[in-house]
């Protein structure tokens, strides 16, 4: 077994600022995680509205697809397509 030297005592300024740079961060990290959760929530909006625009195109286009493959498959059948 190996024999370690006994830990050197740290300076209390030393162990302070430590502390002090440790509340530091969790202050900082509260403070920026508050400020972008509020910035998140304009954006998930902004993009919600943008995917129900795009949702909405989509179905339209959709939509007028199918009217027309419904017409061309009428006239295929020989039946005369609702206009």
């Amino acid at each position: 077994m190996v024999n370690l030297p006994q830990p050197r005592q740290v300076s209390p300024v030393i162990r302070a600022c430590r502390w002090g740079a440790l509340l530091a961060g969790i202050a900082y990290g509260s403070y920026r995680y508050s400020y972008l959760s509020r910035k998140e929530v304009s954006i998930q909006e902004r993009e919600n509205k943008i995917r129900q625009e795009y949702a909405a195109k989509k179905k339209a286009e959709e939509e007028k697809k199918s009217a027309i493959e419904m017409n061309d498959l009428a006239k295929e059948a020989g039946i005369i397509p609702n206009a």
